[in-house]
């Protein structure tokens, strides 16, 4: 998917002093996976708020969570996984 491109921290990027277009699916599932439910007024249903997730004895809702609200955005989720506290995402939006 194309969008705007944004920096490391979701700000759009101007270091070019305009607007670039670039893939965006991992900014995408950033943006996914930080919003809360409510944080998009267009779509108020969408978000996971992975912090509420912080304290969890298991990923495992976290993971059931994820894979929904990519499913939910137009990704097919071929796997995800939790190892060492680094979370490995493969989903990608259909072509």
């Amino acid at each position: 998917m194309t969008d705007i491109k944004q920096s490391g921290n979701g700000d759009i990027d101007l270091s070019t002093n305009d607007l670039f277009y670039s893939e965006s699916t991992e900014q995408h599932q950033r943006d996914i996976l930080l919003a809360g439910k409510g944080h998009f007024k267009e779509t108020p249903l969408v978000g996971v708020s992975a912090i509420d997730y912080l304290n969890d004895e298991s990923p495992d809702n976290f993971l059931r969570a994820v894979r929904k609200e990519f499913t939910r955005d137009g990704m097919k989720v071929k796997s995800l996984a939790l190892k060492a506290g680094e979370l490995s995402i493969n989903a990608t939006y259909p072509e």
